[in-house]
């Protein structure tokens, strides 16, 4: 059982790389070959292409952003980067090109939430959703599996030391879960796409301006009217935007 726990954690602390595959299209290293030459809109017209063709790829949409970022449409390549971090969300070469697109915005929002909300935000967005249910389906898997074995083998303490264990590893397995679930249902990741993007009031636009954001920022989607959405800033500022002017982040 001892072994079998250990082998369960250790398993846990494996990811997903990102690398290059061996079998991808032509078209790839036809893109990659403009984006060397410095032909940075056609590389991305090309990454484009890839991306309708295969949806799941990161390494697609980190060097679409990489193109954008050659382009100067940092919103864009904002967007792409934020997309590849959904599927390679530990990548430090993702979150480095990221934090440097952003770097180059000329409007910045202070992230004024309190440190609690911030690391449990950034332990959320390290994992993927097929990572928490299967990590958690897998606790819940040898919780269950041990409990049957106790009772068909009769005899030992049911609240052994690795039972409680594997029960506390299940709950906040659990937690993981709902806080997943809320952070991509619940508040939904956007970039704004436009030079300059105007909050209302209220989802109409002859509700007046509350504040206005530039090109870039990273807001959350928390409701939704009509073509309205209503955002919220990492500053607690919250208004009504048109969805033009928005991109959620979502494969």
């Amino acid at each position: 059982m001892r072994r079998f726990v250990l082998f369960f954690l250790i398993a846990l602390c494996v990811g997903p790389s990102f690398c290059v595959a061996a079998d991808l299209p032509k078209t790839f290293q036809e893109a990659n070959t403009s984006y060397r030459t410095g032909d940075y809109a056609k590389a991305s017209e090309l990454y484009e292409s890839l991306i309708a063709q295969e949806p799941r790829r990161a390494v697609f949409y980190y060097n679409l952003g990489n193109a954008y970022v050659r382009l100067g449409a940092l919103s864009k390549a904002i967007l792409n980067y934020e997309k590849a971090l959904l599927l390679d969300p530990r990548n430090a070469d993702i979150r480095a090109n990221l934090n440097y697109a952003r770097g180059l915005l000329e409007y910045r929002v202070e992230d004024t939430r309190n440190w609690y909300i911030k690391a449990t935000g950034a332990v959320l967005r390290s994992m993927t959703e097929q990572e928490v249910n299967t990590v958690a389906l897998a606790t819940l898997f040898i919780f269950l599996a041990g409990g049957i074995l106790f009772f068909l083998r009769g005899r030992g303490v049911f609240w052994s030391f690795w039972r409680r264990f594997l029960f506390m590893i299940l709950l906040i397995a659990g937690l993981v879960v709902f806080g997943k679930q809320a952070q991509d249902n619940l508040l939904r990741d956007a970039v704004v796409m436009q030079k300059e993007c105007e909050a209302r009031y209220g989802p109409s636009e002859h509700d007046q301006v509350a504040f206005r954001m530039g090109e870039g920022i990273k807001v959350f989607v928390v409701d939704r009217r009509e073509d309205w959405s209503r955002v919220l800033l990492t500053n607690g500022e919250s208004g009504w935007v048109k969805d033009s002017d928005i991109a959620e982040v979502k494969i």
